[in-house]
């Protein structure tokens, strides 16, 4: 199944809470989630905090259906229905975004939150109907997702560097790059270029242990969006790694590869040769921080409600 947005979580939690029990917000994640049959898949995902998704989603139904009035907090991250919540429960109407906005409450909590949950559309005031699409995703997630769209300009900023660079410069660049994925050690002839004669096509060579036994070479080419690399190409370089008696290659381009020359990479029989186009190797630039730096970093912090529900 595909895991509801927080708002598809509201009715679930209010026809739990449904019977008058008091319930700590573990428990009622627990009910939660066994009463709307969340798969293993659906509690596998995890959000970039480290957060699981489907426990976050029914964390904020249960605060919202509380600023709506529909829980009410008996005690320290203790909650129980109220009377308005029961009466709400007790319709097979189902109970959405669209219930909590009738009340003031919730309406005035949206207007003072400095990440609304929902951005009011041209001409309609916020206790309209709104269709459930208007509905932006939790805070917590809205800022994992505009963490996502920060860093995709990045990346994106990276791959338009990469194809202005020369030929020479992009081969330069790349026994850098992958010294940083963790290949290589702290020789100091390591991430060695080769020489442009008698290299039968090998631009660099990186070793993964002191002494050199183990060598990773490389493939660099600087092509043009649109030039993709076929199968020719990689089978050269295939070739040039049987006659070094070589066990891993890297081949690495800006451009894309053809699905022949995947193929050539795939069916390889003695060695491992991994191909890297160029919108991934901007993407593992960003994440092993090469051509990047910190901006800034932001600490957000949010309650630790299972430390208080422990006393």
């Amino acid at each position: 199944m595909t895991l509801p947005q927080w708002h598809g979580f509201v009715d679930p939690v209010l026809r739990v809470m449904s019977d008058g029990q008091i319930r700590r917000n573990a428990e009622i994640r627990t009910v939660v989630a066994k009463r709307t049959r969340l798969t293993e898949e659906d509690t596998a995902e995890v959000m970039s905090s480290g957060e699981a998704r489907w426990a976050n989603r029914i964390n904020w139904a249960v605060f919202d259906s509380m600023k709506a009035g529909l829980l009410v907090r008996e005690a320290r991250g203790q909650y129980k229905i109220s009377d308005e919540g029961l009466r709400r429960a007790s319709s097979t109407a189902e109970i959405t975004y669209q219930t909590l906005m009738e009340y003031e409450s919730y309406r005035a909590y949206q207007n003072t939150s400095k990440a609304p949950k929902k951005a009011a559309l041209p001409g309609i005031e916020p206790a309209s109907a709104v269709s459930e699409v208007a509905v932006d995703a939790d805070p917590s997630e809205a800022l994992e997702q505009s963490a996502a769209q920060l860093n995709q300009v990045v990346i994106d900023e990276l791959y338009r560097n990469l194809l202005e660079l020369s030929p020479d410069a992009f081969e330069r660049l790349i026994p850098f790059v992958v010294r940083a994925l963790g290949y290589g050690t702290d020789r100091e002839d390591n991430l060695k270029p080769t020489q442009r004669s008698g290299d039968k096509g090998i631009d660099g060579i990186v070793w993964q242990d002191a002494l050199g036994f183990d060598r990773v070479y490389l493939q660099a080419k600087r092509y043009s969006e649109g030039n993709n690399v076929g199968a020719p190409e990689v089978q050269a370089f295939s070739g040039a790694l049987g006659q070094f008696r070589a066990t891993k290659g890297i081949f690495i381009t800006t451009s894309r590869f053809t699905t022949g020359a995947r193929a050539v990479a795939r069916d390889t029989a003695h060695y491992t040769l991994i191909l890297i186009d160029g919108q991934r190797l901007a993407s593992l630039m960003f994440e092993y921080g090469v051509g990047v730096q910190v901006d800034r970093t932001v600490v957000v912090k949010k309650l630790d409600q299972d430390f208080f529900d422990s006393f």
